[in-house]
């Protein structure tokens, strides 16, 4: 997963330096910041439920 966030913010910046419209750059920043939050609530959630301390 956290391979797929690095590719992520690796297409956000291509879509910055290439020139893309700003639709562009917006949404796919969007879906990444979806999956970070997604990502650090599942490392959270699985921590407490394992019983494993902060």
């Amino acid at each position: 997963m956290d391979a797929l966030l690095f590719a992520g913010l690796f297409a956000t910046f291509l879509c910055i330096v290439g020139q893309k419209s700003r639709v562009a750059v917006v949404a796919v920043w969007s879906v990444m910041f979806a999956s970070a939050v997604w990502l650090m609530a599942h490392h959270i959630t699985g921590a407490v439920v394992l019983g494993l301390p902060h």
